[in-house]
């Protein structure tokens, strides 16, 4: 009697490909990275990938579904509402530390968002609308709380991105921090220093500007 390979699940072979394909688009990114790279390590009959997403591009957005499902889940929208605004913030942050900095939490997505930022691709209008906007209004959301200013207003929206702008640099600059303190390390102490540090700095930095507005709108009135 003739011995019949099962079948490959095709279920089975999208997962390994999409797998595969978030390690080598992180480290290569999408630009460089080949379909055939991706199905050798996955696998995968080099035709798998026109045959499951259509083309690399398609594979790609796949690959940015799966760490929006990740993403999304890291950021608990009622809980920081339910918050007083400087715990809010804080827990914000720690958050945004735990799927963007620490080495073991979101290494990939790191590197994929490093590569898209540098080399944008269509993928980011997706990455922006489901990940990066949501967190943007959530962050004015806290910061408004804070300052008792309309979430979209100017000065709301500038404060937002200077506090995001602290915690995307231990991000893209960690190769350039290792070399500048090669004893640090991104631990979990450090982590949680560094936490305590940028929340401290943006709620006095949130004060000052209020204060530095409040003298503006006195000198004007008094002209």
């Amino acid at each position: 009697m003739q011995n019949l390979k099962p079948a490959a699940d095709p279920d089975d072979t999208r997962s390994r490909l999409v797998e595969a394909a978030a390690k080598i688009f992180a480290r290569f990114g999408y630009q460089a990275a080949t379909t055939r790279q991706i199905c050798i390590r996955a696998r995968a009959n080099p035709a798998a990938v026109n045959y499951h997403f259509g083309d690399k591009l398609g594979l790609y957005k796949a690959v940015l579904k799966s760490f929006i499902g990740q993403q999304q889940a890291q950021v608990e929208e009622r809980k920081l509402a339910a918050m007083k605004p400087e715990l809010a913030l804080q827990s914000f942050i720690q958050a945004m530390f735990e799927s963007l900095v620490m080495p073991d939490a979101a290494d990939q997505y790191t590197q994929v968002m490093a590569h898209e930022i540098t080399e944008p691709t269509p993928g980011l209008a997706m990455v922006v609308d489901q990940i990066i906007g949501p967190r943007t209004r959530l962050l004015c959301g806290i910061v408004a709380r804070l300052t008792h200013k309309p979430a979209r207003s100017l000065e709301t929206r500038l404060a937002a991105h200077s506090i995001m702008a602290q915690i995307v640099h231990y991000m893209h600059a960690r190769p350039v921090i290792t070399l500048l303190w090669p004893r640090w390390r991104m631990s979990a102490a450090a982590q949680r220093q560094i936490v305590e540090y940028v929340t401290a700095f943006s709620l006095a930095g949130l004060r000052g500007a209020a204060k530095a507005h409040a003298r503006r709108r006195s000198r004007t009135a008094r002209r």
